[in-house]
């Protein structure tokens, strides 16, 4: 990660990142808990929650355990701070598509 992506950054936003990053991690495993995740970091489930739904920073320590278990949540932060990504996601629209109706099956 380069000096830019952190020291650009408000601290607001770098926690917020990290918290997108956190949640992204565990949709991305099915198998990760809260629980699971603050056994890692020496926390209980409730703080990682905290951690990941409110605005309740994360100690350095507790990110750095996470990290080290981890490593991609180090790219995904970095992912998340990224201007441009974000400019792009804000771009893109939702595909909502239906299902065909009954009538439709059966001709």
């Amino acid at each position: 990660m380069s000096a830019s992506t952190i020291t650009d950054k408000s601290c607001a936003d770098i926690q917020t990142a990290m918290a997108v990053s956190l949640l992204q991690l565990k949709n991305a495993h099915d198998e990760l808990t809260y629980e699971k995740i603050g056994r890692v970091i020496e926390r209980e489930k409730q703080s990682v929650a905290q951690y990941i739904c409110d605005t309740t920073e994360m100690p350095a320590t507790c990110w750095l355990k996470a990290c080290a278990e981890w490593p991609e949540l180090t790219a995904r932060l970095e992912h998340n701070l990224d201007e441009a990504e974000k400019a792009f996601q804000a771009r893109q629209r939702t595909l909502n598509l239906q299902p065909p109706g009954a009538e439709a099956r059966a001709a």
